[in-house]
C-alpha cells in the first residue's frame, strides 16, 4: 500500500505546488509521518478555502465525493474526496472547519496555520505536516480508537 500512496501523494503534491496552494497534511498520513505504526488508510489534508477553485479543475475527474458542506460523525465542514488509483484523499477546507470533542456535543474550530507545518516524508515524498503538538492535541479532542492508538504512539501518553 505504501506504493500506492506514495504516488498518489506526489500526484496531489505536483498539483498543489503547480498552483501554488498552501496545505497541510493532517490525520493518520500526518501520524504515521511522525513516528505511528497504523497502516495509512487515506490522504487527509487541509487547504484554504479561498484556493479551491485553482485546485478543483486539475481534480474533477477524480471527484467521489463533490464538495460540499457536511455534518459527519466528529467534523463539521467543507470537504470533497477524490479517488485516484484506488486511493481515497480528503480534502477540507479552512478557515470553517470544526470537530467534535469525544463523548460530547462540544465543536471546536480547527486552526491550521500552514506557514507553521513541519516538513515531513513519506517514503521520500516530502509534504507540510501538522506540527506533532497540534496532531496531538487534535486527535485528543476527537477520541476515537485509532486517534487513542496515535496519541500513544507520538506521545507516549
Amino acid at each position: 500500500m505504501s506504493e500506492q500512496v506514495q504516488t498518489v501523494l506526489r500526484w496531489i503534491k505536483a498539483i498543489l505546488e503547480q498552483e501554488n496552494i498552501p496545505y497541510q497534511i493532517v490525520g493518520g498520513l500526518a501520524a504515521h509521518i511522525h513516528g505511528g505504526s497504523r497502516e495509512v488508510a487515506d490522504i487527509d489534508l487541509y487547504i484554504p478555502k479561498s484556493q479551491v477553485n485553482n485546485l478543483l479543475p486539475h481534480v474533477g475527474a477524480y471527484i467521489s465525493k463533490p464538495l460540499a458542506h457536511y455534518v459527519e460523525e466528529c467534523w463539521d465542514l467543507e470537504y470533497f474526496q477524490l479517488i485516484y488509483h484506488n486511493q481515497k484523499i480528503e480534502i477540507g477546507l479552512l478557515p470553517g472547519t470544526k470537530i467534535r470533542a469525544a463523548g460530547s456535543d462540544t465543536w471546536f474550530e480547527v486552526e491550521a496555520n500552514f506557514e507553521q507545518s513541519v516538513p515531513g516524508s513519506y517514503e521520500g515524498v516530502v509534504v507540510p505536516v501538522m506540527p506533532v503538538a497540534d496532531l496531538v492535541a487534535y486527535k485528543k479532542v476527537l477520541g476515537r480508537e485509532v486517534d487513542l492508538i496515535d496519541i500513544a504512539e507520538l506521545s507516549g501518553e
